[in-house]
């Protein structure tokens, strides 16, 4: 069979060369209508698009280059989906990484994504400096991470901390304690922590960081989690305690343990997470969560390759209530 050409799917369509090429390209800036009458043709036809060609044509692909520190966290992978999901509306498709080994070996993953000719670089991993990253010859994108000269997409963690807090003041608690695997205050995160200790600051207040929580499905962190609950229980017994977790995998993994003890939620214990990522509407109670807007976050991160300029992009936090707190 002859090779298939754009030509081709363009005489099929009954478009022009350009509406097909603004197809491949730029596939937002056509209507359902005639992206629907191109999809018809290239089926039809059993058009497959030659990637290499477009690299050797243009000196750039479709690809954009993620690199997350793990998976573990329902952050991770459902921002993962949502960046899947935006990058398919814009035409992209992604090579994924996890690194959370060496800057050495970060950057060897790096080169590797440059030799596709990668269109831009999303990062999640904090292993490279401001300087590393001002150096790639890319555009990058960071995702809640330290910022530089270059684009970065941050949650305001200052107020979402502070929502936390004042609805477990509300809500009459007693002892406020905050949960958290680990974390660096140069560290956007970080500022979850500030704003919620400035709300309690005046109250009966403990911080517990346990790095076993990193990954919250290991049978370690829920044995480091059972003997917290334990501790807590025992310290603050009688009085009605607000728990503000880092995350909402690790306010799921504290919940798992308060239902092992009979501990009843939220008469005893209100607590609450961040992210609002699908496991915090999965956990046996609903949990509260500060929501981040991570589908808002993914689409900026497309969004910006096409118009890409160093800026820092804040993203509200929103508190959503569910289950595992009071509703007076």
């Amino acid at each position: 069979m002859s090779k298939v050409k754009i030509t081709d799917i363009a005489e099929r369509s009954g478009v022009s060369l350009t509406t097909v090429s603004r197809y491949f390209n730029h596939p937002e800036l056509l209507s359902p209508e005639t992206q629907d009458k191109i999809k018809a043709a290239i089926k039809e036809l059993n058009y497959q698009q030659d990637n290499l060609a477009r690299i050797l044509v243009t000196g750039e692909s479709n690809l954009i280059g993620v690199i997350f520190p793990h998976l573990h966290l329902s952050f991770y992978t459902e921002l993962l989906n949502q960046l899947i999901k935006h990058g398919k509306d814009k035409g992209y498709n992604l090579i994924v990484y996890t690194s959370n080994n060496s800057r050495e070996e970060e950057l060897q993953l790096i080169q590797n994504m440059l030799s596709y000719r990668i269109k831009g670089l999303i990062l999640l991993s904090h292993l490279l400096s401001s300087q590393d990253i001002e150096q790639l010859p890319v555009p990058v994108i960071s995702i809640e991470r330290t910022g530089g000269n270059f684009m970065q997409i941050n949650n305001d963690n200052f107020t979402g901390g502070k929502l936390a807090a004042n609805l477990l003041i509300r809500n009459g608690c007693e002892v406020f304690i905050h949960i958290n695997n680990d974390f660096r205050e140069e560290w956007p995160s970080f500022k979850r922590i500030l704003g919620f200790e400035y709300e309690v600051r005046e109250l009966c207040y403990e911080r517990f960081i346990e790095k076993d929580f990193t990954d919250p499905y290991t049978p370690k962190a829920a044995e480091s989690m059972a003997k917290l609950v334990e501790h807590i229980v025992t310290k603050y017994s009688g009085k009605k305690t607000g728990i503000f977790c880092s995350n909402d995998d690790i306010a799921n993994l504290f919940q798992r343990q308060c239902i092992k003890k009979k501990i009843d939620i939220p008469k005893t214990i209100e607590l609450i997470g961040y992210d609002n990522a699908p496991v915090s509407n999965y956990a046996v109670y609903p949990i509260t969560s500060i929501d981040q807007n991570i589908s808002l976050m993914a689409q900026i991160a497309v969004r910006a390759l096409e118009n890409y300029i160093p800026c820092e992009s804040m993203v509200p936090a929103v508190l959503i209530e569910k289950e595992s707190t009071s509703h007076l």
